[in-house]
């Protein structure tokens, strides 16, 4: 739902009037070499990352049999964001963020490698998953912070569309990608998504340009005292926290289908392949509706839609209850992808509201949330299957109660108003 020129988006207001209401180009954001270069280095990244979700849960499905398991497998990528991600956040803003991304890929290529080690445990292949995940929120604070040094004004609200629909694409190939390699050969997979990894990181060492940090060594305090003061930032402001809120509510709900799609393909009688299906087509509803949402609805007008389309995943989910065939299981997974539309406004005035030289911390915060609301729900859909309660029934189920918290968190939505006084308060002193 992620600093230097540092201007979040917020800059760019004053030179670009009416900028604010205006239909984005996208020719705008690959106009620039550089920020088409970096898209291309994260979808690289990314469909290595959901090459290893697919081929990691099949292998612990296949030698275990276990529901749990599978989606613990799945749910322990989320684990590193309590508490370890917003001090990374902290950690990250005191160093080049390009510099960061690079030895996260790095890192992340060596510990899915240890993966390839025949035999390993079931325990084992979950710890390395979870270190494999505690490098992902670094990764991610320093590839949001990269982005808004790379682009300002309203042309960072296009990339972050783009960069929502670019993940997406690269999820359809992931998912497609695991899900038959793993049919094939899980081990196969495994090795293609630490390759993937290496790729990533040279692209962004030989493409992206070095931008040392904007935060003085001298003026640094202890790592634990900046982490708080994230969180409290967080906290404290009413649009940080409230568009968080929908945020963190919002991928709690969409990110079922594709965490329990190893249960929901069991259910249907299906293998890895249909476990790839139904994740694809999440992703790939995704790509579509949040580059026709971006594209051709003004601004304001997505602005205002966000409270009524907050209901459209809860919605979809709760279709779960009846049960439905293969085909309704594909179709519920691509209405929940259709929800993830309003992402991008929503990322967007969260980017626009972080002062200078905070965006690691607050961006980490804002994103421990989120994993953390996703890994809750899928972990907790997959211990209630393993009790013997049919998937589409624990589903559809979520998906009711999901209606209830996204009334609470739409009937306190920051007013448009106050919106523009928080964007105000971040941008940077005129002439800094």
């Amino acid at each position: 739902m992620s600093n230097q020129n540092p201007q979040p988006a917020a800059a760019g207001a004053a030179d670009e009037a009416p900028q604010e209401d205006r239909k984005p180009s996208f020719s705008e954001v690959f106009g620039d070499r550089e920020a088409a270069a970096f898209l291309g280095a994260f979808c690289l990244s990314n469909a290595g990352a959901m090459l290893n979700r697919v081929a990691v849960t099949y292998l612990v499905w296949d030698r275990t049999g276990s529901s749990a398991l599978a989606a613990a497998s799945f749910a322990i990528s989320f684990a590193p964001y309590l508490g370890l991600a917003q001090v990374l956040g902290a950690i990250v803003d005191r160093y080049a963020y390009r510099s960061v991304m690079i030895v996260c890929d790095l890192l992340r290529a060596a510990l899915v490698a240890l993966l390839l080690v025949p035999g390993l445990p079931v325990p084992a292949m979950i710890a390395i998953v979870f270190g494999v995940a505690a490098v992902q929120p670094a990764y991610h604070a320093a590839r949001v912070a990269t982005l808004a040094q790379i682009l300002t004004g309203d042309r960072l609200s296009v990339a972050i569309a783009l960069t929502f629909s670019a993940a997406a694409t690269a999820q359809i190939i992931g998912y497609l990608a695991g899900g038959l390699l793993a049919a094939i050969d899980p081990h196969t997979a495994l090795a293609v998504n630490a390759a993937l990894f290496v790729v990533s990181a040279v692209a962004i060492s030989g493409l992206v340009r070095h931008r040392p940090s904007v935060n003085r060594r001298e003026e640094r305090r202890h790592v634990l005292a900046e982490t708080a003061d994230g969180l409290r930032m967080l906290r404290d402001s009413k649009v940080l926290r409230t568009v968080s809120l929908g945020i963190w509510g919002l991928f709690a709900l969409t990110a079922v289908p594709e965490g329990v799609a190893v249960l929901w393909a069991a259910h249907a009688g299906g293998d890895s392949r249909t476990q790839g299906a139904i994740m694809a087509v999440d992703a790939a509803a995704a790509v579509v509706a949040t580059l026709l949402f971006t594209r051709f609805v003004r601004p304001s007008v997505r602005d205002r839609l966000i409270r009524p389309l907050a209901f459209l995943a809860p919605a979809a989910l709760a279709a779960a209850l009846l049960d439905p065939p293969l085909a309704g299981v594909l179709a519920i997974a691509a209405a929940a992808g259709v929800a993830t539309m309003i992402m991008a406004p929503m990322n967007a005035t969260l980017a626009q509201c972080i002062p200078e030289g905070w965006r690691g911390r607050v961006v980490s915060a804002a994103n421990s949330g989120l994993q953390l609301s996703q890994g809750v729900a899928i972990a907790g859909i997959g211990l209630v299957v393993e009790f013997g309660v049919p998937v589409p029934y624990v589903v559809g189920a979520w998906g009711v109660l999901g209606f209830g918290f996204q009334y609470l968190v739409t009937r306190n939505w920051p007013t448009a108003e106050e919106v523009a006084a928080a964007k105000t308060a971040a941008a940077p002193p005129v002439g800094a």
